[in-house]
């Protein structure tokens, strides 16, 4: 950055930080992108960001807030205000977009994840990523989604950290979206509590393996890797034609097929043949009776992004579907 342009983004920054602390209302748009988890054998663990995003409009400070925030926008604000340490400010919400709910593709991290990167922008940035990220998994309860959304790229997450790595553009992700919702509280409530050692071993080889050859970009070498035995089989019962159309995806030249995040989304990636793959999912669904849409996005590298103005204008609801 050249010295001026730094100098002005100082005093941006400054001056952002000084209207959140003085109570004058400050407005902030957030992107925050959808995120594909687990891949698999990589439960808990792995994620990737989508160029599929929500938008979370916050108004910060001045008179009180004419509609509660969502209570998960609401908790992000007292986390972050626990963390640095600063007075709880009040604030209004808007959610709108493109995730939809209860669908294994990130819809409650996009909202934790915008509401953290949305204050800590308007505060002046207290707060690394890396430390956001802690935050959001402390909420979320698992890294993997958070992660995504902040970072972007492909991340593999800790209870202490990611490794992050930006995924390349022939990198296709092929979703099938049923119209039925799969809630996380139940997804997690059928999983075995306990594996055994046999299938320890078959989802940690795997594993390895998938965030080796997506590090590198051989993604060639994913096919038939994403086989989980711990997660997927309890919850993938609820799904009709999962087997056919896991078959399908693969026939039309997918090189991996899994359950994305709790689901209820079928997920497959391509690189080059994605509307082959998507073709093949619609066409099988149908047969089976599964009602949905299927999507094709590439990767976001860039993550959640904030733009901060100055004085805001109340937030007028509505207009986008709201966010539930």
């Amino acid at each position: 950055m050249r010295p001026f342009a730094a100098a002005t983004a100082f005093m941006d920054s400054l001056s952002r930080r000084a209207g959140a602390e003085q109570g004058e209302p400050v407005a902030c748009r957030i992107r925050v992108p959808a995120t594909t988890t687990n891949f698999g054998p990589g439960f808990d663990t792995f994620g990737a960001a989508l160029r599929l995003y929500n938008w979370i409009v916050l108004r910060i400070g001045g008179a009180e807030p004419v509609s509660r925030p969502h209570p998960m926008a609401q908790e992000a604000a007292e986390a972050f205000a626990r963390a640095t340490d600063s007075p709880s400010v009040s604030f209004e919400c808007a959610i709108s977009g493109d995730v939809p709910c209860a669908r294994g593709l990130g819809s409650s991290a996009t909202i934790r994840a915008g509401v953290l990167v949305g204050l800590n922008e308007a505060h002046g940035c207290p707060l690394s990523r890396e430390q956001l990220v802690a935050l959001g998994s402390e909420l979320e309860g698992h890294p993997d989604n958070v992660a995504a959304a902040i970072l972007g790229g492909f991340t593999i997450s800790t209870g202490d950290g990611q490794t992050r790595v930006p995924l390349g553009s022939r990198l296709e992700f092929v979703a099938f979206v049923p119209d039925m919702e799969m809630e996380t509280e139940w997804a997690r409530s059928v999983l075995p509590a306990t594996v055994s050692l046999r299938d320890a071993v078959w989802n940690l080889q795997r594993a390895s393996r998938i965030a080796a050859a997506i590090c590198l970009r051989r993604y060639e070498e994913l096919r038939g890797l994403f086989e989980d035995r711990w997660h997927e089989p309890a919850r993938v019962k609820r799904i009709a034609g999962w087997d056919a159309m896991r078959k399908s995806a693969y026939e039309a030249g997918a090189f991996g097929f899994y359950l994305s995040g709790a689901g209820s989304t079928l997920m497959a990636l391509a690189a080059g043949r994605g509307a082959e793959v998507a073709e093949a999912m619609t066409r099988v669904a149908s047969d089976a009776g599964l009602t949905g849409s299927c999507l094709r996005v590439g990767a976001d590298n860039r993550g959640a992004k904030a733009w901060v103005g100055g004085p805001s204008r109340p937030i007028v609801h509505g207009g986008k579907k709201r966010v539930s």
